[in-house]
């Protein structure tokens, strides 16, 4: 059966939206517009939902839940053992659905066993990671290892359509692989199949190591995870977003491209208000920051407390001292925090950037709350924030205060791949529906027949269908990629199975030999920004063999299409050890498996 777009029209039945309910609002564009084919993007609005995308529908505001968090388990246990000294750490996780209410709306959810966010997976460098994974939804999923590099085992990746078909209904499915020695940091997982993970498939991973450049400089250590968040399932808005009428209901095709469904919350560690970190006094606290949310950039900080940032996406980092740190949608930071000031409770911030949003909702709170307690016992706080303005664009923390501790300067580029991102009117729609393009290829996920598999069979020859983009290099290769983007907002793009430099960035398109390029210990990450209507240079060495993904991190813009594949070193690829149940779940696959 062909591949579809994850999302059918039944995922979305009895879902409408009021257009008397929506009226424009005025947006304020960052960069200057650059007219393609496909585009007419002369004019940007924004349209607010006056509802909310989840108000209206029969949602019912509770207390309950059905769901387990405790404040408790984002403290990380300080008689964890930090060896070099590798052993194997073995996880069961069930995936299933349950009824909760992260943000007093209660609504099915999917979930890691029976918790939300998902357990934590704690483990040293070097050690064997082994996760069974039981399959208890109705659809088909896969679990991703954001950030883990996978050398040797991309089919344990758990990109679907990729590296894996999705885990049939009632199965499992067994990842096992080893940490690199080399590798650690905050990373975390989630569900690579459909948009899945926008409904609660996500969770942490940490990976301690006694190399780790920061390590020692910190007492305790305690998570904080960002998220957005949606009062139905995602499946209904994916089918709606993908439509000829688009999100807002109303074809807005070339005036407002791509739009997305707005949140109608933001969580701290899984709650919209009642989050708390419970500290001691007079102790360094590294707080590991992990955003997994679908399309926010978050703006964190903490009243009267001054954040040192040590680390990004797993890269140890020169100390670098900030009020606010901004952090886009699968990118992590640690930051130190000394509680050394006055006893009592404080507030913990997270500001949601909605100047990223094409459409707007009014009844989005966008300064999500928690507390932070030493030395009293907890109270409401009255403290209060920071005087500096919180920036309007959603970019990185500056190039120049993400400098790795461990310096490291890329070695020569010996390719350059250049790629245009943007949305377009396909043909196919007469020009009604939009969709994302990598250059001339939108992504779709061929959940029978990934291009792993494809490739482990006929190698460098395999002739892949005209909705994979794939860019093959079959000796290892030190790659400039080049991404430009014909959109006005910013796009946070992950690189699966890889580490790479980013070398520079700026408004328009690069121009080879005219934009600037950094190679003197440049940031190392494995999750970028790119800024609207601008352009981003990473380079990366293609030592890894398998097919990894480039995509944009935003949930609805990657299946809408922006994704990308690298296939690196083919004759290794037709070497690996596939394990015969991924095979066999491939060939167990019917259509709509992943719709959430």
């Amino acid at each position: 059966m062909p591949p579809s777009k994850e999302g059918n029209s039944s995922d979305h039945e009895g879902l409408a939206f009021d257009a008397t309910l929506v009226k424009p609002i005025k947006r304020s564009g960052r960069r200057k517009l650059f007219v393609i084919t496909g585009i007419a993007g002369a004019a940007v609005v924004v349209l607010a939902l006056a509802l909310g995308l989840g108000l209206g529908l029969g949602l019912k505001k509770t207390s309950h839940s059905s769901y387990v968090t405790t404040n408790s388990s984002f403290l990380l246990d300080p008689n964890f053992v930090v060896t070099s000294t590798p052993t194997t750490r073995y996880y069961e996780f069930v995936i299933s659905e349950a009824v909760g209410s992260p943000d007093g709306f209660q609504r099915p959810m999917l979930v890691v066993n029976n918790q939300f966010p998902g357990p934590l997976v704690e483990v040293n460098s070097g050690d064997e990671l082994v996760v069974n994974v039981f399959n208890q939804l109705s659809n088909g999923t896969t679990i991703h290892w954001h950030g883990q590099l996978q050398n040797g085992t991309n089919y344990m990746d758990g990109t679907n359509g990729i590296t894996q078909c999705p885990i049939p209904p009632g199965m499992n499915f067994t990842y096992r692989f080893t940490i690199n020695p080399n590798q650690y940091g905050t990373f975390w997982y989630h569900a690579h199949a459909s948009t899945q993970y926008t409904d609660g498939i996500y969770g942490p991973l940490v990976i301690h190591s006694p190399s780790e450049p920061i390590y020692g400089q910190y007492d305790r250590e305690a998570l904080v995870i960002l998220s957005d968040w949606y009062n139905v399932m995602s499946s209904g808005l994916l089918t709606q977003y993908l439509s000829v009428a688009g999100i807002d209901g109303s074809n807005y095709g070339g005036v407002n491209p791509g739009a997305e469904p707005p949140p109608d919350s933001g969580l701290i560690n899984g709650k919209m208000t009642g989050s708390s970190l419970d500290l001691q006094p007079n102790l360094r606290y590294r707080l590991r920051l992990i955003n997994m949310g679908t399309l926010t950039e978050f703006m964190f900080s903490v009243d009267s407390h001054v954040l040192s940032v040590v680390e990004a996406d797993g890269t140890s980092l020169v100390p670098v001292d900030v009020h606010r740190v901004p952090i886009h949608v699968a990118q992590r930071y640690s930051v130190i925090l000394t509680t050394n000031q006055t006893a009592g409770s404080y507030n913990v911030r997270a500001e949601m950037q909605t100047s990223c949003y094409k459409l707007g909702n009014p009844n989005l709170n966008t300064m999500v709350l928690a507390t932070m307690t030493y030395g009293a016992s907890p109270t409401t706080p009255n403290t209060q924030d920071w005087s500096d303005a919180i920036p309007s664009l959603c970019l990185d923390l500056d190039s120049t205060m993400i400098v790795p501790q461990i310096a490291m300067n890329p070695p020569n580029s010996t390719d350059i791949v250049q790629v245009f991102m943007s949305f377009q009117q396909t043909t196919e729609s007469g020009g009604k529906q939009t969709l994302a393009f990598m250059n001339s290829t939108s992504w779709l996920a061929d959940s029978t027949n990934p291009t792993l598999l494809q490739m482990s069979k006929a190698g460098i020859q395999t002739a892949f269908d005209s909705n994979q983009f794939v860019i093959v290099h079959d000796n290892i290769t030190v790659v400039d990629l080049i991404l430009n983007s014909y959109d006005d907002a910013s796009h946070p793009f992950h690189l699966h199975g890889h580490v790479f430099w980013i070398l520079g960035e700026g408004d328009g398109n690069y121009i080879s030999g005219v934009s600037q390029l950094n190679t003197i210990n440049p940031p190392r990450r494995d999750t970028l920004t790119i800024p609207g209507y601008g352009w981003i240079a990473i380079r990366f060495i293609t030592d890894n063999p398998g097919l990894w993904a480039f995509h944009c991190h935003i949930g609805w813009h990657m299946a809408a299409g922006l994704l990308m594949q690298f296939a690196s070193l083919p004759s290794q690829i037709q070497q690996l050890q596939i394990p015969s149940y991924l095979s066999n779940q491939c060939a167990q696959q019917s259509g709509g498996l992943v719709a959430s």
